[in-house]
């Protein structure tokens, strides 16, 4: 790897011996260095490999428009959530994370609050990620002397979320959560009773929603089959099975898909179970 350009001590662009272009962060890295010089592999805290155009039109343009400090900063929040959550993060968080938090400090600047409208079902729905926000915004208050609201860790846990979907646009992981509100919202009223969302029904229910919204998004959706339970389940718990419906009918509608029968008996089986 060959020094290509600094941006600061810590960020530099490299080149590879196939002239492949890398940004990478690093303690120091470029102290002591000029243009052409050899990077060692031990000064690599995080190398990302710019592939594509899109990829590598998108990391110059943000470096050109955020402080570098912030993609620092980014990295620091990226690996720690990582660690927490135990997954590996798609690279295509660092972009929208770190253009997020460049904007987000400078409204805290200016005093301008904006209210994150799904804050509470991001709180139930993500909870993991959303405890992996609230350590975040620890970090950017170490670093940048700012505690950022609750708001804002709802916005990262965003982020994260869409970081474990290969890269999905985030209007996606709006629009699962909005989904997933909705239901739970229509098992509420037809029940007519709260449900007790931190019990581990709850929230196998959600992760069931969110694979299945996943599925449905990438243009997984299974075949039909045939359950012949479903139809001794209908007799036996009627008002399940009409919530169900009552569910169907609207994801079919949003979604405009056709929903299995395989897929209405896990709903069955979930919300018996969170029900109970």
């Amino acid at each position: 790897m060959k020094l290509k350009k600094v941006y600061n001590n810590n960020v530099v662009l490299a080149e590879n011996s196939r002239n492949l272009e890398h940004i990478i962060i690093g303690r120091g890295v470029a102290f002591n260095k000029k243009i052409g010089d050899q990077i060692e592999d031990s000064m690599i805290e995080k190398l990302f490999v710019l592939q594509s155009a899109q990829t590598m039109n998108s990391f110059f343009k943000l470096l050109d428009e955020i402080p570098i400090n912030h993609l620092e900063l980014t990295n620091r929040m990226v690996e720690a959530a990582e660690k927490k959550l135990g997954v590996k993060f798609d690279e295509s968080v660092y972009i929208g994370l770190a253009d997020h938090i460049t904007y987000a400090l400078e409204r805290n600047k200016n005093h301008t609050k904006i209210k994150n409208e799904l804050l509470w079902e991001i709180k139930q729905f993500y909870k993991k990620e959303y405890e992996a926000a609230l350590e975040s915004l620890k970090i950017i208050h170490y670093y940048e002397n700012m505690m950022l609201s609750e708001d804002e860790a709802a916005f990262i846990t965003l982020h994260f979320v869409n970081a474990q979907q290969n890269g999905q646009e985030m209007q996606q992981t709006v629009w699962s959560t909005e989904i997933i509100h909705d239901i739970i919202t229509m098992i509420r009223f037809h029940f007519k009773m709260e449900l007790n969302e931190d019990s581990s029904y709850f929230s196998r229910f959600v992760l069931h929603l969110r694979f299945f919204l996943r599925r449905v998004f990438a243009d997984e959706f299974p075949s039909s089959k045939n359950f012949n339970l479903l139809e001794d389940i209908d007799i036996k718990y009627p008002k399940l099975s009409a919530c169900v419906d009552k569910i169907i009918i609207y994801l079919e509608k949003r979604l405009e898909i056709k929903i299995h029968n395989e897929e209405r008996f896990y709903l069955i089986l979930h919300i018996n179970r969170i029900l109970n």
